[in-house]
């Protein structure tokens, strides 16, 4: 953590005056966040920002949404974002990333009929297919696969359809970018029970993103390799 300490020495006392030390102002604190952002350093931006929230109170929701991003995504701590995450919405109701992310606690929580209201909400702020494709996951996740079915078709079969990047867990560490349309594939091979359909889905998938590390997976490992 930076830390910036600032004293003057009295004559020959040795002692620190608290009325003539500089202390750190906003603008430092940008400095340095831009500067923790430039060097990928989420530690320290994270720092940069609690330290901007006590000292510049009108961008608040602009710093929560951040927070929310860095702890959740970059930092993984999980109780700090959902905190970050609450006091953002406080702010802005209409913050569809916060939304988002909130939908992904409630469902935690097991509260899926609140986590679907905060993705169609994020979805008709955003119209992003990936809320949509969220939006979908939670009837999945109650069993009802007619309905996420039909709403992931609805992404993968729409005309009008302009690529949109998703990013996809690779470990836990690591993560990549692929087209939602080659994460709506390979979850319908894995719903899949017809062996063929199955890699004609994947197939699907990778002809889309080529790099997509899970869908190789699996194609090498339906492939015996």
């Amino acid at each position: 953590m930076i830390r910036q300490i600032f004293s003057i020495l009295v004559a020959s006392t040795l002692l620190f005056s608290c009325n003539n030390s500089a202390k750190p102002s906003s603008n430092n604190w940008e400095i340095v966040y831009q500067n923790a952002l430039s060097n990928k350093d989420y530690s320290t931006a994270v720092v940069a920002l609690n330290h901007l929230v006590l000292s510049d109170t009108t961008q608040l929701a602009k710093y929560y949404d951040s927070l929310s991003v860095f702890y959740i995504k970059k930092l993984r701590n999980y109780e700090a974002g959902q905190k970050m995450t609450d006091k953002g919405l406080a702010l802005n109701p209409n913050n569809a990333q916060l939304l988002e992310f909130k939908s992904v606690f409630l469902s935690a929580e097991g509260n899926i009929e609140a986590a679907r209201q905060n993705l169609l909400k994020a979805y008709e702020l955003s119209k992003k297919q990936k809320h949509l494709y969220m939006y979908a996951t939670t009837f999945a996740t109650e069993g009802n696969l007619a309905e996420y079915t039909k709403i992931v078709n609805g992404i993968l079969y729409n005309p009008n359809y302009q690529q949109e990047m998703i990013e996809v867990t690779i470990d836990e560490n690591n993560s990549q970018l692929i087209d939602i349309k080659s994460l709506c594939y390979l979850d319908k091979a894995k719903t899949a029970t017809n062996p063929k359909l199955v890699m004609s889905y994947i197939d699907s998938s990778l002809a889309i993103s080529p790099a997509y590390e899970e869908a190789l997976y699996y194609k090498n490992k339906l492939s015996g390799k």
